[in-house]
């Protein structure tokens, strides 16, 4: 018969493993994810003297500062410009109808232009005494939560703000394609590309691409662009103008798959039996909320059928303390509501 003194330690080598890591460190409020949201949400807290820390695995400045708006608005000024160029000539300007990309140079402005955004936000978490850990989170229970460099934060206040992340349905030949993630980190325009989708992604970066000089097509199983994101009349006036831009629509038409040819070119197989060849495929299918790696499970946070985060109109979730905002919610995906 084991006695009192055994019998503890037993039960404290069945104790499990994290038990044994450092005491969690106490916050107020602890921010998942450093972007718009995250950053307004935290520095707002800063300010009313609360005790932050924030918790970010990428670059600061979330979707739009790296990914989204602000990159994408670069490569539009430019595909912009080039555009407009030969309109000049009636003005007497010389020497627009053989613009070329140094697109080389232009990244590396271009990315120069997101440092000094990213080096601005880190300056203000600075500025706002926020404590700033690398990595990322993962609930332990509804208070507590571990980042993958393995620092344990705990706080009664905890808000997700974890944004989204590429949206890529796994159909046949899924891995040959780009997301709009991946136009960011090109080195070189492509001649051709096709565009897998007609929202808001796809006719933007479809629109810069075929501005930039690379033969554009786009591919939307609906038989408008915008289907039911926007009026008729103003997908009307999009369209006359895509067509001015030599830029060519498959409406109507899904895919089936995408594969890679002997010669590395990739093809995309059509519905209707027929198929396009380009030298990149971009599948702009829309994002979903970045959530698989915080493990919501461990603090019993309900989940939406879209597989968002639920919260009430106060951004509450439905357990007390932890709150959710911006692209995590899925609700309207825009940095100003982000923010707000």
């Amino acid at each position: 018969m084991l006695t009192s003194s055994c019998l503890k330690r037993v039960q404290l080598f069945k104790t499990p493993f994290a038990a044994f890591s450092s005491k969690p460190k106490p916050y107020d409020f602890i921010v998942i994810g450093g972007g718009s949201g995250g950053m307004g949400a935290g520095r707002k807290a800063a300010a009313l003297g609360k005790n932050v820390a924030m918790i970010e695995n990428k670059k600061l400045g979330g979707t739009c500062v790296n990914v989204g708006c602000v990159p994408k608005k670069v490569m539009l000024n430019l595909a912009s410009y080039i555009e407009d160029g030969p309109l000049f000539r009636d003005y007497g300007v010389r020497g627009t109808d053989d613009m070329r990309i140094d697109f080389k140079h232009f990244k590396e402005q271009r990315d120069g232009y997101v440092k000094r955004l990213n080096d601005i936000y880190a300056n203000n978490i600075k500025n706002s005494d926020i404590d700033l850990f690398k990595g990322t989170a993962a609930f332990v229970d509804k208070n507590t939560v571990k980042t993958s460099e393995g620092e344990l934060l705990t706080a009664d206040h905890i808000i997700i703000a974890s944004g989204s992340e590429p949206n890529l349905p796994k159909f046949p030949g899924y891995e040959h394609c780009w997301t709009s993630d991946d136009v960011f980190t090109m080195e070189e325009l492509p001649e051709s590309i096709v565009v897998l989708g007609g929202g808001y992604i796809g006719v933007e970066m479809s629109q810069i691409f075929q501005g930039l000089g690379v033969k554009t097509t786009v591919v939307n199983l609906g038989e408008k662009l915008f289907q039911g994101l926007v009026d008729g009349e103003v997908v009307d006036v999009l369209m006359e103008n895509m067509k001015k831009l030599h830029l060519n629509t498959e409406l109507g038409v899904g895919f089936t798959k995408v594969e890679k040819l002997d010669s590395g070119k990739l093809r995309v197989h059509l519905n209707n039996g027929s198929h396009i060849d380009a030298d990149k495929v971009l599948s702009a299918l829309g994002r979903k909320p970045n959530l698989a790696p915080l493990k919501l499970e461990n603090a019993g946070i309900e989940l939406r059928k879209d597989g968002a985060v639920k919260v009430d109109e106060y951004q509450n979730t439905n357990v007390k303390g932890i709150y959710a905002i911006g692209d995590a919610t899925n609700q309207i995906n825009l940095t100003p509501v982000a923010v707000r």
